[in-house]
């Protein structure tokens, strides 16, 4: 267990808060607005055929990328959830889902690299970690006030916006905002001492 000072409380997981944070920017950054940025310079989500044309390389890269931001996100959603939070049954069930979301949301992404068959399919496993689990963990952590009440906030801002932006905006701004949008949770993750 790694002491936290700042809450009174032990951290009871192996990954340093720090480490966590550090993956969810990362995952944002890299994931969320450089990806948006190749999908505006080489455009592959258009439609199933330019995704079924386009090169495996560039299939294979998006598939990655989409392991990366699930791995990071979820980083970023474990830290709040360990560190903001109380940790109650709901919560757990919540983290459980948003953890097989994003595993599903990676495996598709692979899946559809691999075959070069687009599906919107993995959009539901992007559900739950990407709009409801950030949800659920801005509400808890409003309650506990482990965080800035603003912070908590944040979290339900990322995930109802989460749930908004791709349809309007289109894959690649899309997915600019989304990067921007999960760079404050790493940082709330990454501070916390």
């Amino acid at each position: 267990m790694v002491a936290n000072s700042t809450l009174g409380a032990s951290y009871p997981y192996r990954l340093s808060p720090r480490s966590l944070g550090i993956a969810c920017m990362l995952a944002a950054v890299v994931t969320g607005i450089l990806s948006g940025l190749w999908e505006l310079a080489q455009p592959i989500l258009t439609s199933d055929a330019v995704f079924a044309a386009a090169p495996p390389a560039q299939r294979w890269g998006y598939g990655i990328l989409q392991l990366g931001k699930s791995a990071g996100f979820l980083a970023g959603l474990f830290g709040i959830y360990a560190l903001a939070t109380r940790r109650g049954l709901i919560l757990k069930i919540v983290m459980a889902l948003a953890t097989a979301g994003a595993i599903f949301f990676a495996a598709v992404w692979l899946a559809m690299a691999y075959s070069g068959h687009h599906t919107l399919i993995y959009v539901l496993g992007g559900l739950w970690y990407q709009m409801l689990a950030p949800i659920a963990l801005g509400i808890a952590a409003l309650s506990t006030r482990r965080i800035a009440a603003w912070q908590g906030a944040w979290l339900i801002v990322v995930g109802i916006l989460n749930a908004v932006i791709f349809p309007p905006l289109g894959p690649a701004v899309a997915q600019i905002v989304q990067g921007f949008i999960w760079l404050p949770v790493g940082w709330f993750v990454y501070r916390v001492r």
